[in-house]
């Protein structure tokens, strides 16, 4: 949706649209999509208000519904998490799209109008996934090209690794040809070759329409082919005598981005030699191999194989190819969404238990009632202007339960409100408001400023300062700190060095020093965070997590955390002082023992993850892993007894993702699981079928199967059902569920049966 902000402005429009609207009341998981034209392929960025990390992805290569499976960092949020969908920004460069959390259990599904290819990968900031797809024919949009610029000062977060080198034509050398009914399919990039495939960049434009977004011109004959690529070729050579290396690059992806030619395989070789002349290593390596891997006897691989050999491996970084900066034409547009649905549900509980000794009589006791009835409305409203040089937002994200079973446990949610501009020429970036954590020892969503500027070469200073947003805390909480980060380059280490001082009630509440770093290369990502507080004299955070994903697709994950749960804080100290608010303890404990206190009653959290998925076959995809998690005790205190442990749990789990199995374009889902816990053995089983027919419509079936035997012998069973229908009618979706769960316990002490039934419908409009 387009409007013309001449008589309304953007703020008015989203803060009227706010009062006017009872706006779901969720944590949200989900936090903003990005969509931006990068070497000649789109680059779909989806942002988390948390640490994820990513796992699978199915299918593997290319659809309408693509299924990403991801872990919450940590596992588990402090509130329930519902159904979610952001729509995405209105651009011409890709289909349109939704995307919605959770799907098939731990998924983000990202639904698209039309069929598509695609690459995914693991964000360069631990917060965000990228899916790399092919730019529309016709495409105008106006930001073509501007992100392929450094973005050291266009964001908070790091720029996501470079896509590799794909075509990005700008004009031929002559006009363009009459137009020809097919067009043969250009070569291989080198995501696609070393990796899962990246998509094939359009077909050359014209240099007026390459200035307006890349409008694609008739496609070409072979004698045609061969022409142009002659020319731009021997341009190119030329470009490389007159030490003109950003025209040179230009015209060799000119020659790359043709159907295949008499000029690719020497042009393959040439570019990768003129990134080298650039000082883009990075860039060059990617051309190196893919010229290995298309051309594996060609007459250059013994030359290419040395050169490769020879790059060398520190971090250089050149702006010698790139384009300066232009604002462009740019406008005010605005998208997101309003959903509302309506919750009921019914249970009913039979409990019977033996009777005392000496007695004969068994009990039993019957409950039967409406567990669930509420309106649950969400509304997401985004404005965006953005040119070559700044970019500019303003995000309203609130959500309303109202409970019409008890009226006093109805409540709203603003989860984001904030504006936000970065300019590129300047180097600064701002973002003032309601909004989530983006790192910098930053742990909540908080009101407030978060500002960074850019300087150097890939170096950016942050400050940052608020007011933590916690909805059910009583208690006042201001912080600020100051970050430092050296943005990863392909292939070497990133850094962010940070300070923070956080108060609580006006007393210091925790005060961190911490350190989180980032690598990323063709095959690998990498994570970690370290977290100090100084007040409590204990590491915080300890986390790393990690990516591998070799040339056949398959994805090695692991994950490593040590953590306090809660985080060091003087309200830990609260269940051994019933009735005190932390004022009064104070007075009178003092702050040293009440941190003292606080210390005693904290808990450590230690996780542990490894697995692997692999594509066993073009419509299957399988996957193991092992989880092991502990909790440990808490210590005593003066008023407080010590508490024991959790014990380890271990999980040993399996998995297996199919596509097309029935219908070309349904989903399979089966997973199982053995827990073996301290007290309880259990076993779990699930399995998930989607039916997809074009755009309109979807069914979900989904069925859950669960036991578990403890040192009692008391032994619980579930079981799980739910089917799911969704109709869409653009913009309009109509979605409906029903569920059910029906619980069997039998032990020595008690006997039980349970069921619940519930049902929620509703609808979803997208504002585009």
């Amino acid at each position: 949706m387009r409007i013309n902000f001449q008589r309304f402005h953007p703020a008015a429009l989203l803060l009227g649209a706010l009062l006017a609207l009872p706006v779901t009341s969720w944590a949200q998981i989900l936090d903003r999509i990005e969509v931006n034209r990068i070497n000649g392929v789109a680059e779909i960025r989806i942002g988390f208000s948390t640490q994820v990390q990513y796992l699978n992805h199915s299918p593997l290569k290319g659809g309408r519904i693509l299924n990403v499976f991801i872990q919450l960092i940590p596992p588990g949020t402090p509130e329930a998490v519902d159904q979610e969908t952001l729509v995405a920004p209105q651009t011409d460069i890709v289909p349109r799209f939704t995307v919605t959390y959770p799907k098939l259990g731990n998924a983000v599904s990202i639904s698209f109008a039309q069929e598509t290819t695609w690459d995914v990968r693991a964000g360069i900031d631990d917060r965000s996934l990228v899916i790399v797809v092919p730019v529309l024919k016709g495409a105008r949009d106006v930001m073509a090209e501007v992100h392929a610029q450094p973005a050291a000062a266009s964001a908070p977060t790091p720029a996501a690794p470079p896509t590799p080198p794909t075509p990005a034509p700008l004009e031929p050398p002559a006009a363009p040809p009459p137009q020809q009914p097919t067009q043969p399919a250009t070569p291989a990039t080198p995501a696609a070759e070393a990796g899962p495939a990246t998509p094939a960049s359009p077909p050359p434009t014209t240099g007026a329409e390459a200035e307006a977004g890349g409008a694609v011109v008739p496609a070409l004959t072979p004698e045609q082919v061969e022409t142009f690529a002659k020319g731009f070729f021997d341009d190119a050579k030329k470009a490389i005598e007159e030490k003109d290396l950003a025209r040179a690059i230009n015209r060799l992806n000119r020659v790359l981005g043709l159907p295949t030619n008499k000029q690719t395989e020497a042009a393959q070789a040439l570019i990768g030699q003129v990134r080298e002349m650039s000082g883009e290593y990075a860039k060059a390596r990617a051309e190196y191999e893919l010229y290995l891997k298309l051309f594996p006897q060609g007459p250059d691989a013994a030359m290419i194989k040395q050169k490769l050999a020879a790059l060398p491996k520190g971090p250089v970084r050149s702006s010698a190819t790139a384009a300066p900066l232009q604002r462009g034409p740019a406008e005010w547009t605005t998208y997101g969404s309003l959903t509302q649905y309506y919750y009921t549900g019914k249970s009913h509980i039979e409990v019977t238990t033996p009777p005392p000794p000496g007695l004969l009589n068994f009990t039993t006791d019957t409950l039967s009632l409406t567990d669930q009835k509420a309106l649950i409305t969400t509304v997401d409203l985004n404005a965006r202007r953005r040119d070559g040089v700044t970019d500019t937002r303003i995000v309203v994200r609130d959500t309303d339960t109202k409970n019409y079973l008890d009226n006093s446990r109805s409540y709203n949610r603003l989860y984001s409100a904030y504006v936000e501009q970065s300019d590129r020429q300047a180097g600064y970036f701002f973002r003032a408001g309601r909004q989530n954590p983006t790192g910098g020892g930053v742990l909540e969503r908080f009101d407030g400023l978060n500002a960074g500027y850019s300087f150097g070469d890939g170096w950016r200073v942050n400050g940052v300062a608020g007011y933590p947003v916690e909805f059910m805390s009583p208690y006042k909480k201001d912080f600020y700190g100051v970050s430092l980060d050296m943005q990863a380059a392909p292939e070497h280490f990133g850094f962010s060095g940070y300070v923070l001082q956080q108060h609580m009630e006006g007393v210091v509440n925790r005060e961190a020093v911490g350190m989180e770093t980032r690598y990323f290369d063709v095959h690998s990502t990498l994570y970690g965070t370290l977290d100090y507080d100084v007040v409590y004299r204990g590491v915080n955070i300890a986390m790393l997590q990690g990516n591998y994903r070799s040339d056949d697709g398959t994805n090695y994950f692991t994950y490593i955390d040590h953590r306090k749960t809660p985080p060091y804080s003087l309200t830990n100290a609260l269940p051994g002082l019933p009735g005190l608010s932390i004022k009064d303890a104070i007075a009178t404990m003092g702050i040293n023992q009440l941190r003292a206190d606080a210390r005693a009653l904290t808990a450590n959290s230690n996780m542990l993850a490894v697995g692997f998925t692999h594509p066993w076959s073009p419509r299957w995809m399988l996957g193991a892993d092992y989880r092991a998690a502990a909790i440990s005790g808490t210590q005593a205190t003066a008023t407080f007894p010590a508490m024991p442990g959790s014990g380890t749990n271990h999980v040993f789990s399996g998995q297996a993702i199919g596509n097309g199995i029935v219908t070309d374009n349904d989903i399979v889902v089966f997973n199982g699981s053995y827990i073996k816990g301290a007290t309880y053995r259990g076993e779990a089983l699930g399995a998930n079928y989607v039916w997809l027919k074009g755009d309109t419509w979807r069914i979900d079936t989904n069925l859950r199967y669960y036991t578990q035997k403890d040192d009692q012998n008391e032994k619980q069973v579930r079981i799980t059902p739910s089917l799911k229908l969704s109709y869409r009618w653009n913009p309009v979706t109509l979605e409906s569920e029903v569920g059910s769960e029906d619980v069997r316990i039998d032990g020595p002490l008690r006997t039980e049966r349970s069921n619940r039934r519930y049902i929620f419908f509703g609808y979803r409009v997208d504002l585009r």
